[in-house]
């Protein structure tokens, strides 16, 4: 799969159903019932995320700031959630 950001252009592995699920649950443990942002454990889905999707993290990403990184990061989860909605929007 590749993800075209302002960054450039990335080719990241696919999430299997296993994968988007684990994933999933470090999303929901991040925020708190009152809808606040547990940071350290935002980062934590940051560091999970980067980890699986680059085959090299330090390769792909090291000439970036952390900021950079952190976007391109969001947006493989922002394209995920995306491909999901597609999914379920042809089987309904």
């Amino acid at each position: 799969m590749k993800i075209t950001t302002p960054h450039g252009d990335f080719k990241i592995r696919e999430l299997s159903f296993a994968d988007r699920r684990k994933l999933h649950r470090l999303e929901i443990k991040a925020v708190a019932i009152n809808g606040e942002v547990d940071q350290t454990k935002y980062f934590d889905v940051l560091d999970w995320v980067m980890n699986f999707a680059f085959e090299d993290p330090e390769k792909s990403l090291s000439k970036l700031d952390d900021n950079e990184v952190d976007e391109i990061l969001a947006t493989f989860t922002r394209n995920t959630k995306a491909s999901q909605k597609k999914r379920l929007n042809f089987t309904n």
